[in-house]
């Protein structure tokens, strides 16, 4: 039997990934548990875990030695960041890992740096011939008589929608301008139709973009999707195929999020987390099994990576509690 564990970093609220980790050693026999690690005790995939350890904020300078001294002494062979805030440590302290044959499901700083910052992002976009958003900081747009509103701002370096608003004349931009702590901000022209968040799989062997699964934003909640749906949409497919492809070092989950127009079948580019993104499990329940097919890659095996799932798939999320005594 394989041996080998898997630590979920940051675990924070992601108890369906946490499951879907359990699942994902069962279905291919490995002998292992998830170890759940976060900052703080109470974070809800860390208590609901089969192990557990504390470490240092993403922050401190002993968060590396940490990490991979607890994965050491857990037999951990698979590391799953969800935060962004972890990514470009991991991504730079990847080698380090390696060096113990523990993977880590991270992509290059090159990737990472791309995702990181709005402006990269739309630079990125735009110089590789991406469809994309209209983008500028707010003194440009308010030195543009000709800039259009009502438009969108948000943080720079932002995620999860903190900070993020629609702006719906020239005086709220003002306003914003003005309002400590978004000096920072970027404008965006508004998008036409729907949002959509895409998970992409990439192969850590080959670079290639082995899955594509698009799934409609119903409803969000904090930032996070309540309400998704699968959708049909080769168009989607292929434009993100070919974005996860053109990354410099691309690996494992890419999650691209972006507007489409179902009437002009218009994409425009918003986002890049190369990450699992909080509305995965729809993804993993519509027959896109990303963790698996990573775990299979990193052992050599088999891998059953597929175009195969389910289109027009629904989820609807609901909160449900722990409890732990003292």
């Amino acid at each position: 039997m394989i041996e080998g564990n898997i630590l979920l970093s940051c675990a924070g609220r992601r108890v369906e990934l946490l499951q879907i980790l359990d699942k994902t050693l069962i279905s291919l026999g490995i002998g292992g548990e998830v170890v759940a690690t976060d900052a703080q005790p109470f974070a809800p995939a860390f208590v609901l875990a089969k192990k557990q350890a504390i470490v240092p904020r993403v922050t401190a300078p002993n968060f590396i030695p940490e990490m991979l001294r607890i994965a050491k002494t857990h037999g951990v062979r698979w590391i799953i960041p969800t935060i962004d805030t972890e990514l470009p440590i991991l991504a730079r302290a990847k080698s380090q890992f390696e060096a113990e044959n523990i993977h880590v499901m991270v992509s290059s700083p090159e990737t990472i740096e791309i995702a990181a910052d709005k402006r990269n992002t739309h630079a990125w976009f735009v110089q590789n011939g991406f469809p994309t958003f209209d983008q500028c900081s707010i003194a440009q747009a308010l030195a543009n008589p000709d800039w259009r509103y009502p438009c969108f701002a948000k943080p720079a370096g932002g995620s999860r929608s903190i900070g993020a608003s629609r702006i719906e004349t020239r005086r709220a931009l003002e306003i914003r301008q003005n309002t400590p702590g978004h000096e920072d901000d970027v404008i965006e022209s508004l998008g036409h139709g729907f949002e959509v968040t895409v998970d992409a799989y990439v192969s850590p062997r080959t670079g290639k973009c082995l899955c594509v699964v698009p799934r409609r934003r119903l409803e969000v909640r904090d930032g996070e999707v309540s309400k998704g749906k699968t959708i049909d949409a080769p168009e989607i497919v292929e434009l993100v195929r070919n974005v996860a492809e053109k990354l410099p070092g691309a690996c494992g989950t890419i999650c691209i999020q972006m507007f489409f127009d179902p009437d002009t079948r218009q994409i425009q580019l918003m986002e890049i987390n190369p990450r699992f993104g909080g509305g995965y499990p729809l993804t993993e329940a519509a027959g896109a099994h990303f963790a698996r097919w990573y775990l299979e890659e990193t052992l050599d095996l088999p891998c059953t990576a597929n175009e195969d799932w389910t289109r027009g798939l629904v989820m609807l999320r609901y909160d449900q509690s722990v409890f732990i005594n003292g």
